[in-house]
Formats: C-alpha cells, sequence, structure tokens
C-alpha cells in the first residue's frame, strides 16, 4: 500500500510570516500539534507544539515574533508513491510522528503515525486471516 492512498490531503499549513501567537491559535482551532509552513505550495518548514511551549517558555513576545524564527528547517518527506512500511521505517529511522507527502516539490498529503499504525495493523490482521485460511 502506498502513502497517496492513506494520507491526510486536508493539510492545515501557515506561512512562513505568521506570528507564533497566529500560529497557536490555528493549532488551537484546528485541535493539533503540527503545523506546515509553507510558501506557495512549497514546504520550508514544521512547527510543533513542543517548539510553541519551549519558545514561549522563554518569556518571548508571541505577536511579533515569526514562524520563521523558530520553524524546523530540515523537514523530512516523502512521496506519494513511498510504501507504508517505508514511510514507518524512515519515521522510526528520523523519530518523527507526521511526514508531510510531496510530489513534484509541492505539498500534497500529510500521514501521521497513527495512519500508519491503523494500515499497518490492518495488513498483520489480514495475514493472520489468509494464515488460518491455509491452515484449514
Amino acid at each position: 500500500m502506498q502513502l497517496k492512498q492513506i494520507m491526510q490531503k486536508k493539510v492545515v499549513t501557515v506561512s512562513p510570516d505568521t506570528s507564533i501567537r497566529e500560529a497557536a491559535k490555528k493549532m488551537k482551532d484546528y485541535r493539533i500539534g503540527y503545523l506546515l509552513v509553507t510558501n506557495g505550495e512549497s514546504v520550508k518548514g514544521c512547527l510543533t507544539d513542543r517548539d510553541l511551549v519551549i519558545w514561549l517558555a522563554g518569556g518571548k513576545e508571541p505577536d511579533t515574533t515569526r514562524i520563521s524564527s523558530i520553524m524546523q528547517t530540515n523537514v523530512v518527506s516523502a512521496t506519494p508513491e513511498t510504501d507504508v512500511f517505508e514511510a514507518s521505517k524512515l519515521m522510526a529511522r528520523k523519530k518523527i510522528r507526521r511526514l508531510p507527502v510531496v510530489d513534484g516539490g509541492k505539498l500534497i498529503g500529510l500521514v501521521s503515525i497513527s495512519d500508519l499504525a491503523s494500515v499497518i495493523e490492518e495488513e498483520v490482521d489480514n495475514f493472520f486471516h489468509v494464515e488460518e485460511a491455509y491452515q484449514i
């Protein structure tokens, strides 16, 4: 199975010029802990709720600071054709919980570790049902 079959197609994004306060509000409004930072359709970085907490603990001004100054810029991504098992290995190796799906430099989706876990659980269940059928 490929990522294009399981990815979330509606991805919440912000621009690099978004203020910290606006980003935090967007996370709250959408009940998410991760934002992709884009410039048009291209991924420039990401911001997690953990990044926000660490930054806010420093007592800095959330209205004047822009996402571009605190975002992570080393974003790991995959293509829509990436196999779900390969994606899960990549996420484990890089210790990430979300994986942007990019096609030709354009953001087209997002896969979370819980998306992958559901698919892998289903695949394992299917495997054992086939095994049981052959044992009869």
